[in-house]
């Protein structure tokens, strides 16, 4: 029984027998096919894939089926019962005589054995799929690579999880979706607010670890990094199994509806509510301040809430406030106030002084390698100034952009 026949027996990957292109490549011609060539150039470029591209699409389609092995895989921190290993292991043993008769098949092919995207997308997680299914030779245990599998989808999931840091909640649709171009912000692009970073870090970090951990909500001068630094915590704990969910404020009635879709999954999730900030006419905010702490649905153990405002309270506070003719004052202070202290580590994002934004300045041209001398920028600084407002990241970057343009 040769390797293409002996596909029928996966037990666990059977989906695989359905897939249009996987049906083509078992049907070994002498002589080309195009239609198969073409169908495999078209998922090249949609997934980005390179090198050969028939091992490419089949090792990305095993990365991002659905069935029963990954499912429980991911939900349950890579752990399986001692059943669901024998067969994934049977499965891989089928697999990698598969990918090997593929591999040898295609490795000189003129276009298709070293194929070049448009857009190259390397695929998460790609070393260890190699592991399973092409680096263990005859005497090595199948069950060795099953748990390398395990912590595959431990650490990326599959399907969407596997493709995206962070994602949308599509309110009309009722689901994530993920955002193809999620910033690529770190902390070392982020001057300044060492204090800020660590403490967001060491939050997210026993967050990752199953330890207690808070909201967090980061408040501020605008520009000072704030969404800059969720976004970097995003691309920071991806391989750890973080994903990042956006939702904005039009949808925050369906907040329970969003926990309900995370708690399906293993992974850690953040919800990020940027920009945060009610008046005191919108009410809104008393759905998110009962499913952040107080009401009847249980906020799941995989979510956490980070957000950003400038707003210390994030409701709008007027004088009115202190009116001594209410005749229970101190209670409408306590409502503005209820919300911003559903957050248990709140974060102060300042402006900067001259000298520390003059610093800021310098350390960026330099590793932008941006030819100007000290005394130069500092005079390009104080002309900007009068145009912008404030001295921060943000008209930082926008000054650096304009003098690289100028260069």
């Amino acid at each position: 029984m040769n390797c293409y026949v002996n596909l029928n027996n996966l037990l666990i990957f059977r989906n695989l027998l359905i897939d249009p292109v996987i049906v083509a490549l078992r049907k070994p011609k002498e002589v080309s096919n195009p239609d198969l060539y073409g169908e495999l150039i078209e998922k090249a470029e949609d997934y980005g894939l390179m090198g050969i591209i028939p091992v490419e699409y089949i090792m990305h389609a095993i990365s991002h089926q659905k069935n029963v092995f990954c499912c429980i895989a991911e939900k349950n921190n890579g752990a399986i019962g001692e059943g669901l290993i024998k067969a994934v292991a049977g499965d891989i043993i089928i697999l990698r005589d598969f990918l090997a008769e593929v591999f040898q098949r295609f490795k000189n092919h003129e276009l298709l054995g070293n194929y070049i995207p448009s857009n190259i997308r390397p695929l998460a997680g790609r070393k260890i799929l190699e592991k399973c299914f092409f680096n263990y030779g005859e005497d090595d245990d199948a069950k060795i690579a099953t748990k390398a599998l395990c912590q595959y989808y431990e650490k990326y999931g599959y399907g969407i999880m596997a493709d995206f840091v962070s994602f949308n909640w599509d309110g009309e649709k009722e689901r994530l979706t993920g955002i193809n171009n999620y910033s690529d912000m770190t902390f070392d692009k982020i001057y300044g607010y060492e204090r800020q970073k660590q403490e967001l870090i060491k939050n997210t970090e026993a967050f990752i670890k199953n330890k207690p951990a808070n909201n967090i909500l980061l408040f501020g001068d605008r520009g000072t990094g704030k969404s800059s630094s969720i976004k970097a915590i995003g691309n920071h704990f991806y391989e750890d199994g973080l994903r990042m969910v956006q939702v904005s404020r039009d949808n925050f009635v369906q907040l329970p509806k969003v926990m309900q879709e995370l708690s399906k999954w293993g992974k850690k999730f953040v919800i990020v509510l940027d920009d945060l900030s009610f008046e005191e006419f919108e009410v809104e905010y008393k759905v998110l301040k009962s499913i952040l702490d107080g009401g009847l649905e249980v906020k799941p153990d995989n979510v956490l809430f980070y957000a950003s405002s400038n707003r210390r309270n994030i409701i709008k506070e007027v004088w009115q406030d202190q009116n001594l003719n209410e005749l229970h004052g101190r209670d409408s202070i306590n409502e503005k106030v209820s919300l911003s202290d559903r957050f248990g580590i709140k974060l102060f994002y300042d402006s900067m002084d001259q000298a520390e934004y003059f610093a800021l300045l310098e350390k960026m041209a330099k590793d932008e390698k941006l030819k100007i001398s000290s005394k130069d920028l500092r005079a390009e600084a104080v002309k900007w100034e009068m145009g912008h407002t404030g001295r921060n990241g943000r008209v930082a970057r926008q000054l650096l952009d304009y003098l690289h343009g100028k260069a």
